[in-house]
């Protein structure tokens, strides 16, 4: 599991590298969406802080990217994320679950 600290407003891509048993993945026929919620474990999508579809950057190495936009950078606090898999068959796997924080920059525009 991985935590994931970013800083308000920033909006650089989120990169994960997909594997299984410590070896890359090939993600070719796979999609991917990572989630964040104020809960751990919500019942329901009500409060999803927001949802990112997966872009296949490197499908052969497992490497996927999470482009994030102002609105989804422009949080404060401590929330939670997971990020699932829907492979060729659709099955659905999650990849990760944990903590996914938003703290304060200095910087307010540019």
């Amino acid at each position: 599991m991985t935590t994931i600290e970013r800083k308000r407003g920033d909006t650089y891509p989120m990169h994960f590298t997909i594997k299984s048993n410590g070896v890359p993945l090939d993600i070719t026929s796979c999609a991917f969406k990572l989630t964040v919620d104020p809960q751990k474990d919500p019942v329901d999508a009500v409060n999803n802080l927001f949802s990112l579809t997966g872009v296949l950057e490197s499908p052969l190495t497992g490497l996927v990217r999470f482009d994030v936009g102002t609105l989804q950078a422009n949080h404060l606090g401590k929330f939670f994320y997971d990020l699932q898999m829907i492979d060729a068959a659709g099955y659905i796997r999650t990849i990760e679950k944990d903590k996914f924080n938003f703290v304060q920059d200095i910087t307010k525009s540019t």
